[in-house]
């Protein structure tokens, strides 16, 4: 007898459960995530997650899964989804799916994004037997140990980057990307200018790694260097750290910028798709 679904708004549960669910959603995945209610609670600010939206999945009473909706306009993006392995392979996910898209039609969303791992194949054919079609491959890059350089860095707002990206053409980009995404930075990013011509967006400063979400040098004084030059006061701002291009950055876009400055491959590839509302 094939087991019966009911799926539920996310904002009936509280973020102490929500971000319970989240971590036993995610275990065994291609990366295992832990998640806070802190953590929760900042990926709803910084990432304009719509718990109203949101959805979980039950089997009775029982949460057994969670669809995390971010907003904009006419546009959302699936930021997450998860299903508890003991519930995984039995059809919750496909009606979690499938409820999501259903409330983002009804509410006349023209086109809904996610990005999944180009390794997590059972992921990927679920979101494409409901009708995600692929639009980008998203790649990262990795600085071992970056030269350092000193430079006068400025540290500016980090919405900044967000300002000077949207006076630029820089072609299509993935949702977390868009300056609109940006333009509401967590409460620990951080973004350098250098000489007002170039930008770093960092969100995280870890013991161990700058993650460099965002470099981006004004159309206008490009090919001077100004790039490198970022690299390098970087890595003196925060010495002994590698430097960690997360995988956001659409395949191709810097790839020999990337690759001419020493920065390896980063693992784990990422696939935006989308589903585009008739």
């Amino acid at each position: 007898m094939a087991e019966e679904w009911t799926t539920a708004p996310a904002s009936e549960l509280t973020l102490a459960k929500l971000a319970e669910l989240f971590t036993a959603g995610f275990a065994g995945y291609v990366i295992a995530m832990r998640m806070t209610a802190a953590a929760l609670a900042e990926r709803v600010c910084s990432e304009a997650i719509h718990l109203v939206s949101s959805r979980v999945v039950l089997r009775g009473t029982e949460p057994v899964g969670l669809g995390l909706i971010s907003r904009r306009g006419r546009e959302s993006r699936l930021a997450a989804m998860g299903v508890i392995p003991e519930a995984r392979s039995r059809g919750a996910g496909r009606v979690l799916l499938s409820a999501l898209l259903e409330e983002a039609r009804a509410r006349r969303d023209a086109r809904m994004r996610l990005e999944v791992f180009e390794a997590n194949t059972q992921a990927r054919a679920l979101y494409e037997r409901s009708g995600f079609r692929l639009t980008m491959r998203l790649v990262g890059y990795e600085l071992q140990q970056p030269r350092a350089a000193v430079e006068d860095l400025r540290e500016v707002d980090p919405a900044e980057f967000a300002r000077q990206l949207g006076k630029e053409e820089v072609g299509a980009l993935p949702w977390q990307l868009e300056p609109a995404s940006l333009s509401a930075p967590p409460s620990g990013a951080r973004c350098f200018s250098l000489e007002e011509k170039c930008f770093a967006y960092v969100p995280v400063v870890s013991e161990q790694a700058i993650s460099l979400r965002g470099l981006l040098t004004l159309r206008a004084h490009r090919r001077r260097g100004l790039a490198s030059r970022m690299i390098g006061a970087l890595a003196a701002e925060f010495p002994g750290r590698r430097i960690s291009v997360p995988q956001l950055v659409p395949e191709g876009l810097g790839a020999a910028f990337f690759a001419a400055r020493g920065f390896g491959a980063g693992a784990l590839p990422l696939l935006e798709l989308a589903f585009t509302f008739p």
